[in-house]
């Protein structure tokens, strides 16, 4: 009974082993076994320096697949040396939540809103490269047509090293057309020119008047900060003096104006005492309009004053 028993738990212990096994195979291969790793092909137009199998393909830093070949061979149609990448890109990781479409599914439709691939170096310490997936909507990308390959590309843009090459290309083929040789010459005959212009003697005898206007022009100032406070101080003594002139002036012929008017009065009482033909009659009358006149002629020089009151100093304008 015993005997009969043994092929049965070796059995059963060959079909655990084998069980315990193939479990271990799932766990270890679980990444390859449950997704769909989805190959794509690039081509850079730089060089592909420190860019290696295996290196990351990221997504704005995070890792979404490796690089699984990196060819070289000569395309004849092209005359040219042809270096596509194949990058091999993990469907899950790629997979937008609640999304059931994979990486490989949506390509088409990131690559028209801007995705591309850039080779970048993170460590410039360490100098190796990777393939850097990102959205450049700006820029058109580069593929290669025709390509050889049945895998889809994935377009490139330039790595920031490259677009400062090529900056700096530009900025070299530019200099180069730019005449440099005759440039320095002009420059060097304007130089001489002005050289001996400056050292001419009519231009050093212009430059010492121009010193000696500039010296007499700052000492009038000085004089004229220095007296300028005296003199408005006068003119403003002087305007008040000549103020209180003319109200003088005014009262006298205020007062004028009155012994006029009593005179009048005098004059009418004695025209009714005395005949039209008196002698006292007449010289009173020329006595009369002589008053008169001199009123007359001082409040007019009252109201010249009052208007132009600095005629009193510089006399009136003729």
């Amino acid at each position: 009974m015993t005997e009969s028993r043994k092929p049965f738990f070796i059995g059963a212990f060959l079909l655990g082993g084998v069980v315990l096994l193939a479990a271990a195979i799932l766990i270890l291969s679980r990444d390859s076994l449950l997704t769909r790793p989805v190959e794509y092909v690039v081509y850079f137009t730089g060089a592909l320096d420190g860019l290696d199998v295996g290196a990351d393909v990221t997504y704005r830093g995070v890792k979404v697949g490796t690089v699984q070949h990196i060819h070289l061979s000569y395309d004849r149609n092209l005359n040219d040396v042809v270096m596509p990448v194949t990058v091999r890109i993990n469907a899950e990781s790629a997979r937008a939540k609640g999304d059931e479409r994979g990486f490989d599914r949506s390509i088409e439709r990131l690559v028209e809103r801007g995705l591309r691939a850039q080779l970048q170096t993170p460590s410039l310490l360490t100098g190796k490269a990777i393939v850097a997936l990102d959205f450049f909507p700006s820029q058109k990308g580069y593929v290669r047509e025709p390509h050889a390959s049945d895998l889809p590309t994935i377009p490139t843009v330039p790595s920031r090293i490259d677009q400062v090459a090529d900056v700096l290309r530009d900025l070299v083929d530019g200099l180069k057309e730019i005449p440099l040789k005759e440039t320095l010459e002009t420059a060097n005959k304007t130089l001489l020119a002005f050289e001996k212009i400056v050292s001419a003697p009519a231009t050093q005898a212009s430059l010492d008047s121009i010193s000696v206007s500039l010296a007499n022009f700052e000492k009038i100032s000085g004089q004229l900060r220095q007296h300028l406070p005296e003199m408005l101080d006068n003119v403003h003594s002087g305007s008040t003096e000549l103020k209180e002139a003319l109200v003088d002036i005014r009262k006298a012929a205020q007062s004028a104006r009155g012994a006029l008017e009593q005179m009048d009065g005098l004059v009418s009482d004695g025209r009714r005492s005395l005949g039209p033909e008196s002698e006292l009659q007449y010289e009173l009358l020329q006595s009369l309009q002589d008053l008169g006149q001199a009123s007359k002629a001082l409040q007019r020089t009252a109201e010249s004053i009052e208007q132009n009151p600095q005629s009193i100093i510089f006399g009136k304008k003729r």
